[in-house]
């Protein structure tokens, strides 16, 4: 590994010059580092020829977490945020990177020691990638928990819906986890990060996958490349099921609204929708709390949909390449 360091103007502010950084967002996550934090060194000792830093950005500020990465991993960099914003804290600090390539880590996760060499290289050689994601299992090992996303869009209504490996083929996906992929760092600011629309949690990585495809930058997936993950090991501790399923619903109203480019999209979904609440009616009530809430937002979703830039890739264009396997550059 090689480290040099580019002082910046704010005092104790040090930014590594490196092909990529680790960033990984933890809420007093102590507990989950532990697991997590010897496989991030393991995974960089296996990738020897790229220079990789590693950046841990704590939403808890918390002295045992700090002590711990102090005390047991002293070449990585931990930094509190200044609030708890959940994953749009790593706008900020994604801005100040040097960095060309950025990995997106949630710390209830485990590195497969191949993972940096089985997705940096792709990224590297393919200058419109906009991110490459990764084969998740569940903490065993076992099965599979997040694999290609596609795009459906049907009587008024937008679907992203996870499609199962059959091979061990790179595909196209509609975009890569915001805590389990790797990101080209000029694209991800030039999107202006993970959008604060989807306060606190859920469709921000859709979302910004989603624009990055309309900008012609694509994602894809390579099964070969694999974390684990231990499924809401982070987010179950601060919702009840219930709130929880509310803000996601929430967030897919919104990412409908704002991306959802089909023409005549939005007068569709309005037309349908008293049928839709009648069938809601007997199916999640759930559904009824999101929609409400999500209105509370359709004007500013409308707005960031009205400044869009030209789409370079429409919606119709994205599915039909969601359904190609990926050709590797070289």
């Amino acid at each position: 590994m090689h480290f040099t360091c580019l002082k910046q103007k704010k005092v104790d502010n040090w930014f590594i010059m490196s092909d990529c950084t680790i960033l990984i967002l933890t809420y007093k996550g102590k507990h989950h580092l532990e697991h997590l934090l010897p496989t991030v060194r393991n995974t960089i000792l296996n990738s020897s020829e790229y220079s990789i830093d590693v950046l841990i950005v704590d939403n808890g500020c918390d002295e045992p977490t700090k002590n711990f990465v102090k005390e047991s991993f002293p070449e990585f960099r931990l930094e509190w945020s200044p609030k708890n914003d959940y994953l749009f804290s790593l706008n900020q600090y994604v801005l100040q990177l040097n960095s060309k390539f950025v990995y997106i880590l949630n710390d209830d996760i485990r590195l497969h020691p191949e993972v940096i060499n089985e997705s940096l290289p792709m990224i590297m050689n393919d200058a419109q990638l906009f991110s490459v994601g990764f084969k998740v299992l569940d903490w065993e090992g076992v099965n599979t928990t997040i694999s290609v996303r596609k795009l459906k869009i049907s009587n008024g209504w937008y679907q992203s819906f996870f499609v199962p490996f059959k091979d061990q083929q790179i595909r196209y996906s509609l975009y890569g986890a915001g805590g389990a992929a790797v990101f080209r760092t000029a694209f991800f600011n030039t999107l202006g990060g993970f959008n604060n629309l989807y306060r606190p949690a859920y469709a921000e990585d859709l979302d910004i996958g989603h624009r990055a495809w309309h900008r012609g930058w694509p994602s894809i997936i390579n099964p070969r490349a694999i974390l684990y993950h231990r499924e809401g090991g982070t987010i179950h501790e601060q919702f009840t099921s219930d709130a929880l399923e509310q803000k996601v619903r929430k967030n897919q109203f919104l990412w409908m609204w704002r991306n959802g480019r089909k023409p005549g999209f939005i007068i569709l979904f309005f037309l349908l929708l008293p049928m839709r609440l009648f069938s809601w009616r007997k199916t999640n009530r759930n559904l009824y709390l999101a929609l409400r809430m999500a209105l509370k937002d359709f004007p500013k979703a409308i707005f960031q949909r009205w400044n869009n830039p030209k789409q370079q890739c429409k919606d119709a264009e994205i599915i039909e390449k969601l359904n190609q396997v990926y050709e590797i550059r070289k």
